[in-house]
């Protein structure tokens, strides 16, 4: 959603944000509740149940939840509509799909299974898994996080070159099979071409350093084309929401969690340290998904907060428009001092 109205939230507190009616979040908002059931033994206040687990920091942010204004904001949001969900606010209540039983049948085997899964593929069984991953119940769910990106659109790739003169375009691309190593995404011998939305993203993922000559080269998208999306907090829960089917947004509660910590993976640097073994679990996944004729993954850069990036199983589908050399500069630091506590 897009408003150009900036003021001061009522809820949150915030200054100069941009502002809205908070009915007119009602469409958006009404599919979250309607996940819930009242359950007086076992349910929590609404408003702490929304921040729960499944959707922390998916539906509010911390300023907000450190006002503790989240039920007043939820009130004035459905207020066309509070008749048909008083007894949720006024009782405590539960998702309408976690009760002991339906909960334990629900998270299996992908919502506490990314663990037994790495293991095993790193150390136990490479090819023909012994505790395999529900590769259907997996399918299902990446269909939710399809984006269509179309014929135009233009990324960026660098590479720190040892002088001022940089790398030719043709120098630019991803590495023949025979030269690829593996990555996040791409299996040893598989080269896919990794590229980011804009230069600044780019050069802090080659970790540029002070003085450091970095050739930047611009990609043009010659086709449209369809990635999995991973690269918004994982999912936007509003959007999922004003999905027809009330199940697809359960889906992806219950087992959002293994997407989250895919995301997190892909989104780590590659480290000296880095064994090829580290990058099995990714490169399965994304193997995954090429199969089901995606084109590639986006996902955050964990490098830079802003930064997005997009891992291409198709490279010809891009084509290298020219390029440019640049000078690094400065170099900014942000630091927290660590205290006791977090380090215990």
């Amino acid at each position: 959603m897009n408003n150009k109205t900036v003021g001061s939230c009522d809820f949150c507190k915030s200054q100069n944000v941009s502002i809205y009616e908070a009915s007119e979040l009602n469409r958006n908002f009404s599919g979250i509740l309607d996940l819930f059931v009242v359950d007086i033994e076992k349910g929590k206040p609404i408003e702490n149940q929304i921040i729960s687990d499944y959707f922390l920091k998916k539906v509010f942010t911390q300023t907000l939840i450190d006002t503790n204004n989240i039920k007043q904001l939820i009130s004035e949001i459905i207020k066309d509509d509070i008749a048909d969900y008083q007894a949720l606010l006024n009782n405590p209540v539960r998702l309408r799909f976690q009760n002991a039983q339906d909960e334990e049948e629900a998270n299996q085997p992908l919502f506490l299974s990314w663990d037994k899964f790495s293991e095993e593929i790193k150390t136990v069984n490479r090819f023909h898994l012994k505790n395999p991953l529900d590769l259907e119940k997996l399918k299902s769910l990446f269909k939710h996080f399809r984006k269509d990106i179309y014929k135009g659109k233009k990324y960026y790739r660098a590479r720190i070159s040892d002088n001022p003169k940089g790398y030719a375009i043709d120098q630019m691309g991803n590495p023949p099979n025979k030269s690829a190593k593996s990555g996040r995404a791409n299996p040893n011998g598989i080269s896919y071409l990794y590229l980011a939305n804009d230069i600044l993203t780019t050069l802090y993922e080659v970790r540029a350093s002070l003085f450091d000559y970095v050739t930047v080269s611009t990609f043009r998208l010659e086709e449209n084309i369809r990635v999995i999306n991973l690269s918004h907090s994982t999912y936007d829960i509003f959007e999922l929401a004003e999905l027809e089917e009330l199940q697809s947004l359960e889906e992806v509660m219950i087992h959002g969690s293994f997407i989250d910590k895919l995301e997190q993976e892909l989104s780590k640097p590659r480290r000296r340290s880095d064994s090829e073994l580290d990058y099995l679990p990714t490169q399965y996944l994304s193997e995954l998904i090429k199969s089901m004729g995606f084109d590639g993954i986006e996902f955050k850069s964990s490098l830079y907060q802003n930064g997005v990036n997009l891992a291409i199983f198709n490279p010809h589908k891009f084509k290298g428009l020219e390029v440019s050399v640049y000078d690094i500069e400065n170099i900014n630091l942000d630091y927290t001092e660590l205290k006791a506590e977090d380090i215990l």
